[in-house]
């Protein structure tokens, strides 16, 4: 005869056990009466509870907020999902980010020679066109200081090199400008680059779901690449200058910005979970120096210095999602415009002077990021 399940009786008994407490014990909170011999359908006598029992409940509280005429005994208790998020302290994010765009630079008349001489003439008659489609890793801080005042700062660095490839473009015939006259292509096979950004804000308006602000920051860009050529020909005729590369690398570019900045922008609270912020910043102290070397140019090699100036505008959109009242998802969309123009000087790896000409350069870029956050 197979035996029966002991332990299986006493998990049931246990478990009518627990469940019948609350029950049990609410009957004897109230007062219910249980005196031998009573009628079972004699009334049950509920007591009202004392005046100094009920004086510092945060049931009692929470009752006498929201609706004064429930009884407060028989206020609901608040749980998790009611309770208001705390404001934060501190926030970090960490996640992926999506760039595209480029940076183009020019060079052209007027030029001077190291004798001092100034010639004018067309521009520019030459273009190098670097690509930015690159992942970068980002990771964002944000200090609240009080209800008026934040700090944020930014790094990013690349995780990935450019899939397109920079293209050189020159110009070479006095008569005809326009005539493209040399064009080649090269691969990327390095490139470094870092973004750092770091600003305050000032809450100017504050209301429940929207605020305005103002603030001033700083952002130094760093990008450092090495080409390999492809190959190079004329698409005008121009005799010896078709070229395959050999593997080596030919150029290195390294450009650096820096940009103090002011901006405008806005924010927008969808209640707890939800909210949105956008900005507007501009720079006109931007300030640009690169450095290009046509390692395989004659005489040891080219070497170009450049410094230039101009304006930068920028343009940031984010979305922020609370999953809980600690961990937060974090997206958005990037744009920024750089305009600098300044002179660059030249000389051959030897030491040979060849001179100054005009340089000009902007970058485009475009980029979109997601990011998971946590807050303090």
């Amino acid at each position: 005869m197979e035996q029966p399940d002991y332990r299986s009786v006493i998990c049931l008994g246990c478990l009518f056990a627990i469940l019948t407490l609350p029950l049990t014990g609410h009957a004897t909170d109230h007062g219910q009466d249980t005196k031998p011999g009573a009628s079972p359908a004699s009334p049950i006598a509920i007591s009202e509870p004392s005046q100094a029992s009920m004086q510092q409940t945060p049931d009692l509280q929470l009752a006498k907020k929201y609706n004064p005429a429930v009884p407060p005994w028989s206020a609901p208790r608040q749980t998790f999902k009611h309770r208001r998020r705390q404001p934060e302290r501190f926030s970090l994010t960490i996640g992926p980010e999506r760039m595209a765009g480029n940076t183009t630079y020019r060079i052209g008349y007027p030029t001077v020679d190291p004798s001092g001489v100034k010639e004018s003439g067309y521009f520019p008659f030459s273009e190098l066109k670097w690509p930015l489609d690159i992942w970068l890793l980002r990771t964002e801080a944000k200090l609240n200081i009080n209800d008026s005042w934040r700090i944020n700062a930014s790094i990013k660095r690349n995780l990935s090199t450019p899939d397109s490839n920079m293209q050189d473009s020159d110009w070479v015939t006095d008569s005809d400008p326009g005539r493209l006259d040399v064009f080649s292509e090269s691969s990327i096979s390095r490139l470094d680059a870092w973004i750092f950004d770091i600003g305050a804000d000032w809450i100017f308006v504050r209301q429940p779901s929207w605020s305005l602000y103002g603030g001033l920051g700083y952002q130094h860009q760093m990008f450092y690449y090495e080409s390999n050529i492809i190959y190079q020909y004329s698409p005008s005729g121009l005799p010896g200058n078709e070229y395959y590369g050999d593997g080596r690398v030919s150029i290195t570019y390294d450009i650096t910005y820096s940009m103090p900045y002011m901006k405008i922008g806005g924010a927008y609270r969808f209640r707890d979970r939800f909210s949105l912020d956008g900005s507007f910043a501009w720079s006109p102290l931007v300030n640009a120096r690169d450095e290009d070397n046509h390692l395989l140019r004659e005489n040891g090699g080219k070497i170009c210095k450049g410094n230039m100036d101009g304006n930068a505008y920028m343009v940031n959109l984010s979305a922020r999602y609370n999953l809980n009242s600690a961990w937060f998802l974090k997206g958005g969309f990037n744009f920024a415009y750089i305009d600098v123009d300044g002179d660059q000087h030249q000389v051959y790896g030897n030491g040979m002077q060849i001179g100054t000409v005009r340089e000009t350069s902007q970058s485009t870029q475009i980029s979109g990021f997601l990011s998971l956050g946590y807050a303090f």
